[in-house]
């Protein structure tokens, strides 16, 4: 049996890869409202640990790359070492999921590096409310890089949306009229809790009950393509929407993903706190077949399912994990 499979079957060829923890906003659900204490520089992967890292990756099958951040594209030299990802043999697709600030500048740069498509992180369409969930003014930015993206052919492009309960839940058939003229993807996401103590949770049912109510009565479901997200078209838009439910529904037996920090560490469930550190063992010189047999091990013992369904909550914000 060729590729990456952990001990209950699931074969895993997908790598999100977070290349810093840094970003230029603040969301509430992603980030404590005051104190944020970034990495030590020293203690972020390197480029070409990290390039080593996919490379591994790529050749036991992992062939779907995501970048990550933090916000990725504040990183220094992001475009150059998006080059050499695209560059690995085996290496199908390399995404990039960004909160869109500054993606109307680096959005051809992206294209020209082999970036197959995006996703933006994008909460509401309001621009005071947008303020008040990133602490910046700049929902004007973020709308405009879509639209580069869109114009350049960065496409398709996923529209990611926590839905917060009494913070944006109101907006939920506004997002959905966007896949009604454009071809995004629009995908409401439950609010998970982290390592914040905040109760923001709003269930899928009660989103697609506020779907009905505002007119989007005939929901066609597609056929999934081990995708968490259950995506749904209506008659006549040009794109379609999505939910992904980490709380209310479970999506643990079809998981096929892993996630490397910016720390250097693997994590192979985002909603458990189980991690295995790479950094140091590559910089003590750990031997190529050592590492393709660390992998291996690591994605044999993947949890079978979250330890949100027992209860936990993380331990890392998700700056600190990756998008």
């Amino acid at each position: 049996m060729n590729g990456l499979y952990d001990s209950v079957g699931r074969r895993i060829h997908y790598l999100r890869v977070a290349v810093t923890d840094r970003c230029n906003f603040r969301c509430l659900y992603c980030m404590p409202s005051e104190g944020v204490k970034w990495m030590e520089h020293n203690d972020i992967l390197r480029y070409e640990e990290i390039l080593r890292i996919i490379t591994a990756f790529a050749s036991l099958g992992v062939d779907k790359v995501r970048i990550t951040g933090g916000e990725p594209l504040i990183r220094k030299g992001i475009i150059g070492f998006l080059h050499k990802v695209t560059a690995i043999p085996g290496i199908k697709e390399v995404a990039v999921t960004t909160n869109g600030s500054m993606l109307e500048e680096y959005a051809s740069l992206l294209k020209e590096a082999g970036v197959k498509r995006i996703n933006v992180s994008l909460d509401t369409l309001d621009p005071e409310r947008f303020k008040q969930i990133t602490g910046h003014d700049v929902l004007y930015r973020v709308l405009a890089g879509i639209k580069k993206a869109q114009e350049i052919g960065l496409t398709p492009i996923k529209l990611n949306m926590v839905v917060m309960n009494g913070i944006n839940s109101d907006e939920i058939a506004d997002f959905a009229k966007l896949a009604i003229n454009n071809p995004y993807q629009v995908r409401f996401i439950e609010y998970m809790p982290f390592a914040l103590e905040r109760k923001y949770l709003f269930a899928a049912d009660k989103m697609k009950q506020q779907l009905l109510k505002a007119g989007f009565a005939k929901l066609i479901p597609e056929m999934s393509n081990h995708s968490p997200a259950q995506i749904y078209r209506f008659p006549q838009a040009q794109g379609s929407i999505g939910f992904i439910t980490p709380i209310s529904q479970h999506f643990c037996s079809s998981c096929n993903r892993i996630r490397l920090t910016p720390d250097g560490n693997l994590k192979p469930c985002l909603l458990s706190n189980q991690e295995y550190s790479l950094r140091e063992r590559l910089r003590a010189g750990i031997s190529d077949q050592k590492l393709l047999d660390t992998i291996k091990q690591v994605i044999w013992n993947k949890p079978k399912e979250c330890d949100l369904k027992n209860g936990g909550k993380g331990k890392r914000g998700m700056h600190r994990i990756g998008g």
